[in-house]
């Protein structure tokens, strides 16, 4: 079992914090955007922050994370979470993945039409000591109560920090050499150590001969290539090679209406990602909160329950048994495109810089294992 530390907000947040919060997020936008905050951008992060402020206390959690990110002096990345579909993380450079670039549905972090509690999860190259006695020393007074000694709610929510991650170690390693932010993502030289190396040694994913190995022969040099592409390497059912087959020979023949083949068309007719169920499910008539439970009956194998979902697909002839074999094994895109970036990142830093690289991946032996 990974160690994990659990902190709660400690920090004072009244209007005027709330309202310099928010300019922080619209000043972050225009940072990560290079000052071109287009409509869709503009109405995507008023969205999402009306709906975080629906949810009692979620603007004062996430001004918490923002807080541990953006102060702390150690490396931090997003872990095991599904904030990389938020437009507002990605401003404030709590995630990594661009939402809007990537066409990633908010919905699958928070229903819009029923909002709940998300937490988030980061990981640190940090030790357990490391972390606590800086969030300490950064947030707490000297005469308050050690957070050691605290006793915490284990049912509120909180913010929960991965120590000594072996990711984030690697990372960290090269934090201070080399801007996470500025990597070109077609950077030819990544792609040729990508799809034509022997030698994926500490390439995040590509240890212990993966199938996602073989399958990055098969791909072309673009960033969004790579993410179906590793989604499809990690799936474990039995059709899991259809995307790769479709996309580099054998061609597919539509079987649903235009509406449906153009959210299956991202991935040549098979179904890689929760997002796809999302935006099948919505086409039928669900709410995002239905569509949220759909998900959890195909992806907990709820045969049982099949049956009440059926009215819903009676006019789209085969459409709920391909959800049923393949939608249940799907991955949320916004996790995918995490993982992806991590697999490319560390592919750049392996051909840049491959001594220090190399010792770096020693020390730390990277693996897989972020999700």
């Amino acid at each position: 079992m990974i160690e994990c530390i659990r902190f709660h907000s400690v920090l004072p947040f009244d209007e005027n914090v709330k309202e310099e919060f928010i300019s922080e997020i619209w000043g972050g936008a225009i940072h990560r955007w290079r000052g071109n905050i287009t409509p869709d951008i503009k109405a995507r992060i008023e969205k999402e922050i009306a709906t975080f402020e629906q949810v009692d206390g979620y603007m004062e959690y996430l001004y918490f994370v923002w807080r541990v990110v953006y102060d702390s002096g150690y490396y931090i990345m997003p872990y095991r979470t599904l904030a990389h579909a938020s437009a507002v993380c990605y401003a404030l450079e709590i995630t990594e993945v661009d939402p809007i670039r990537l066409g990633l549905d908010f919905n699958r972090f928070m229903q819009t039409d029923n909002p709940r509690f998300v937490e988030i999860g980061l990981a640190t190259n940090a030790t357990k000591t490391q972390i606590q006695t800086e969030i300490m020393n950064l947030y707490f007074d000297k005469d308050r109560e050690r957070l050691g000694e605290r006793e915490l709610d284990e049912k509120a929510p909180a913010l929960t920090i991965y120590p000594s991650q072996r990711t984030a170690q690697l990372l960290g390693y090269f934090s201070d050499k080399v801007n996470f932010a500025y990597i070109p993502f077609d950077d030819r030289e990544t792609f040729y150590t990508l799809l034509r190396s022997n030698d994926l040694t500490g390439v995040y994913g590509c240890n212990d001969g993966t199938v996602l190995q073989e399958y990055l022969t098969q791909a072309k040099p673009h960033f969004e290539d790579l993410i179906p592409l590793c989604t499809a390497s990690i799936i474990d059912y039995p059709t899991n090679h259809i995307y790769i087959s479709r996309k580099y020979g054998v061609a597919w023949e539509p079987r649903f209406t235009p509406e449906i083949e153009m959210i299956l068309s991202e991935t040549c007719g098979d179904i890689l990602y929760n997002e796809q169920v999302y935006a099948i499910a919505k086409l039928v008539g669900y709410t995002p909160s239905e569509a949220e439970a759909f998900r959890k009956v195909l992806t907990a194998r709820k045969k049982q329950e099949y049956n009440n979902h059926r009215r819903r697909f009676s006019k789209h002839k085969g459409l709920l048994r391909k959800l049923i074999n393949e939608g249940s094994w799907s991955f949320p895109k916004a996790v995918m495109a995490e993982f992806t970036r991590l697999v490319y990142l560390t592919a750049y830093l392996k051909t840049h810089f491959p001594e220090e690289y190399t010792r770096a991946a020693l020390c730390v032996a990277a693996s897989d294992d972020y999700y």
